[in-house]
């Protein structure tokens, strides 16, 4: 799924409140995994899994690097 669907996906979670969670949790997320992404070699498969701080859920994200560039990024989110 794309980050609007993963949004979506976190309301049903956190009700009204999923919007100040994709604002302030989600931001941080992306920016470790950008690095994560930007550390990999050519060709290469990045996942990593992010647990939500209260244990509701976990948001998994995915991309593979192409020549030298990333791919679109996919979540998941795990209840």
């Amino acid at each position: 799924m794309r980050l609007p669907e993963l949004e979506n996906e976190l309301k049903t979670i956190y009700g009204s409140d999923a919007s100040r969670v994709f604002r302030t949790i989600l931001p941080g997320i992306l920016m470790d995994f950008t690095r994560m992404i930007n550390a990999a070699g050519p060709n290469a498969a990045v996942q990593e899994t992010y647990h939500l701080e209260d244990g509701k859920g976990a948001v998994v994200l995915s991309c593979r690097k192409t020549s030298g560039a990333p791919g679109p990024i996919e979540a998941e989110l795990r209840k």
